[in-house]
């Protein structure tokens, strides 16, 4: 079985470099583009089921990905997949966070147990997310492949668990509408595709 996880399209929030997490933000202009470059890529390709957090950022890549398709598998939301809840940190730059509060920021820089304010903790955070994949993966397993569109903290916390790497973010950039794969025979899981960006040539 193969599970591809792609990572929702750009926001004006991507590109300032601000925390998302549960605020519900919309694909800007160059996100839809590179939302319907990854249904090209995918255009001919079978999947048992679509599932994609519910917020609009995710909605909308998943289903202009599914709009490209030749035979698109039933779009599914699930509020378990959504991404990290920041709280009082969603909408700030990471030097705004440090300037107002600099030892939580410190510690959430080195990928050590802190939540924001009103926010989540990673551990909180990774339950829930793997909670939820596990949920899809064993409905699809009898059908097929999955498909997952979701956020780059819940691609981290899939890929921390599938690797063995421990709690908070793994180290390593993970490009809106980029592409990862994982294969799965079992219980048992490993990372075949990662980050793979090369249906998006010409985007930033």
């Amino acid at each position: 079985m193969r599970v591809v996880v792609v990572r929702h399209g750009m926001t004006a929030w991507n590109a300032e470099r601000r925390f998302q997490g549960h605020t519900d933000v919309e694909l800007s202009p160059v996100g839809l583009e590179q939302a319907r470059s990854v249904g090209r890529r995918l255009r001919g390709d079978r999947f048992a089921a679509c599932v994609a957090s519910d917020l609009r950022r995710t909605c909308a890549t998943a289903e202009a990905i599914l709009a490209e398709m030749e035979a698109p598998p039933e779009l599914r939301l699930d509020p378990e997949l959504r991404e990290m809840n920041f709280g009082a940190w969603e909408g700030l730059t990471f030097e705004e966070i440090s300037r107002r509060w600099p030892d939580e920021a410190e510690r959430f820089r080195r990928r050590e147990p802190v939540a924001p304010p009103r926010g989540e903790t990673w551990s909180a955070f990774e339950t829930r997310v793997w909670g939820g994949f596990e949920r899809h993966r064993a409905a699809a397993a009898a059908g097929g492949d999955l498909l997952l569109v979701v956020h780059g903290g819940v691609i981290h916390a899939l890929l921390g668990r599938v690797l063995r790497l421990g709690g908070g973010p793994v180290p390593l950039h993970l490009d809106p509408a980029a592409v990862t794969e994982l294969e799965c025979e079992g219980d048992a899981l490993r990372v075949s595709i990662l980050n793979d960006r090369r249906h998006l040539d010409g985007f930033p």
